[in-house]
């Protein structure tokens, strides 16, 4: 791949200059860079100053280009080409910054996206496509064979830094004659396991590059990916991956069933914070984001919505004959009565671990009654109370969390839990290994 291909330390792509143009409408303005990719894999273009005479049309529309604070950036194409024949080209170009002195117009180009076409220095019988992930941990390599192909993550054998890439996910099409649609499949498959994977590390895996092979031409794509984050108490070992790269792979279709809730839950799980509170807080909003997409509107309401109707009538004809309450007491309580046909936070739970029979081991409804006391007392009150252990709230919210994406995926094996200290259990059982 890519980053295997280069001989100097620490670098994705080598510098190499490319000659074309900043293309804004109409609009062209002639461009000379040299691009680089460090071992981050975001993509740098180092532009030579621009001479403005003969294009001060195009200059006056590049510097307008840039917009003003809280405004919508302006992305415009780059049509580039290196002395050997390589491509880059982009539709989300943007200016971050230029100066105008004596040697011309000098400015700092970024791009969203990027896409670098190139004759490889092999070609490939099959096509295969590849994502490189930051930060990412996996050893052995983890291997899959699915219908579209043989899949392999690669990662870091020990603690790898977060903002470098340190591994990838790779698949390559089985046949020869694949179908025509056989890459958008391919990023489909990539970015579930890319998801799982996140999931699995306990933070998100970033993807600055793509790279698809197909006979001798490579097309690379660069993204503004941003940085990684470090792992947050991993579900699942980085020495053990192979089983969850295998679960991910063949229940690709069966989670498609329901994706946003999947997707959904572990954006939630894997939001990055330093705050205990908000660690929790984000962490009940999954469990209720989950509970309520499994359920339905139906299944969230305690009565019917002409049932309901009929109900609330009732209770506002009463508050209304209260003669005793004053008019400001009397509105606050009518605010109330749409919170009477809700199910309750443990009730929600309780249907969804029946749903996909998932083990309560750990988890009564003791320990959800406490989640909810909790989460009114940090939402109420700014934060929790000295008699609340905050700490092992959170553990047991990840548990119920992990349990319902492992139960989604299809998942048997081994994972680990938190609650009481990290351990291994097994799942579906939750029961204790050893």
């Amino acid at each position: 791949m890519l980053m295997n291909e280069t001989s100097e330390a620490g670098c994705v792509l080598q510098p190499e200059q490319f000659i074309g143009d900043i293309v804004i409408g109409s609009q062209r303005m002639a461009v000379s860079l040299t691009a680089s990719a460090s071992a981050s894999g975001r993509l740098a273009l180092d532009v030579e100053p621009i001479s403005v005479s003969g294009s001060s049309g195009s200059a006056l529309e590049l510097m307008r280009s840039i917009s003003r604070p809280g405004n919508t950036i302006n992305e415009f194409g780059l049509e580039c080409e290196s002395s050997d024949g390589k491509r880059l080209t982009s539709d989300r170009a943007y200016l971050a910054g230029y100066n105008h002195n004596s040697e011309g117009l000098h400015i700092q180009l970024r791009t969203a996206e990027a896409h670098l076409g190139m004759t490889g220095h092999e070609t490939h019988d099959r096509p295969a496509l590849c994502f490189s992930l930051l930060g990412f941990e996996c050893y052995p390599p983890a291997h899959a064979v699915v219908e579209l192909g043989s899949v392999v993550a690669r990662g870091a054998t020990r603690s790898a830094a977060t903002n470098e890439i340190t591994g990838t996910i790779t698949v390559q099409a089985s046949d020869k004659s694949a179908s025509t649609d056989w890459r958008q499949q391919a990023e489909r498959l990539l970015t579930h396991l890319g998801l799982v994977l996140g999931f699995a590390r306990g933070a998100p895996l970033p993807v600055p590059i793509t790279e698809f092979y197909e006979g001798d031409h490579v097309d690379v794509t660069f993204y503004e990916a941003g940085g990684g984050h470090p792992s947050e108490m991993p579900p699942l070992s980085h020495l053990n991956l192979g089983p969850i790269v295998t679960t991910a792979v063949a229940h690709v279709d069966v989670v498609d069933a329901y994706r946003e809730t999947f997707e959904t839950a572990i954006g939630w799980l894997l939001v990055p914070t330093k705050y205990d509170e908000v660690r929790f807080l984000t962490g009940m909003t999954a469990l209720e984001s989950l509970a309520s997409r499994f359920l339905g509107k139906s299944q969230s309401s305690i009565l019917g919505t002409s049932a309901f109707k009929r109900f609330a009538k009732q209770v506002i004809a009463f508050v209304d004959e209260q003669e005793y309450l004053e008019d400001t007491v009397r509105k606050a309580v009518k605010e109330k009565i749409p919170e009477l046909n809700r199910r309750s936070f443990s009730y929600k739970i309780d249907a969804v671990f029946e749903r996909w029979n998932i083990s309560r081991t750990l988890i009564d409804d003791k320990v959800l009654a406490r989640l909810v006391r909790l989460r009114n007392s940090i939402v109420h009150q700014g934060g929790a109370s000295e008699s609340e252990d905050l700490w092992s709230s959170i553990l047991v919210v990840r548990e119920i969390l992990v349990r319902f994406v492992l139960a989604m995926l299809q998942f048997d094996g081994i994972y680990q839990c938190y609650i009481g200290g990290r351990h291994m259990r097994r799942f579906p059982s939750c029961e204790p290994v050893g």
